[in-house]
């Protein structure tokens, strides 16, 4: 049995991952899903959240909106909407963008930015209290 498995993630815009690793964590849509080498083939569907990667060149935690998870032959695909980097969440920058939403009073919009929002702002505050 293999001691990695090839773990990519990517978004329609470009890939952003693409390195071996020793496990990761994805919010699936019913739950977290952990894979390691040797993990049976297995195709989910994604919800938001926090992907963490333990990768061989260190730990890496991305903040993904849905999407598919495919495991085969300890290779790992993440095929999401979306992902950023949670150490790259400026949390100022997305607190200002509510704002500006909530002046403008934009109905829908403003609900899912709000909830995309506080979705990002859990995770870089889980991640910084660990």
């Amino acid at each position: 049995m293999a001691e990695t498995l090839h773990c990519t993630v990517v978004t329609p815009e470009k890939s952003i991952f693409d390195a071996e690793a020793t496990g990761i964590t994805v919010p699936a849509w019913d739950g977290e899903v952990g894979v390691l080498p040797g993990h049976s083939r297995l195709l989910a569907r994604l919800g938001n959240g926090e992907l963490r990667i333990r990768a061989t060149g260190g730990d890496k935690t991305f903040y993904i909106e849905g999407g598919f998870l495919q495991v085969a032959d300890d290779r790992v695909t993440v095929l999401t909407d979306s992902a950023f980097d949670v150490a790259d969440i400026d949390i100022d920058a997305a607190e200002q963008r509510v704002n500006d939403l909530r002046e403008k009073d934009r109905g829908e919009e403003f609900a899912e930015a709000r909830r995309r929002w506080l979705a990002r702002r859990r995770v870089k505050e889980r991640f910084l209290r660990s």
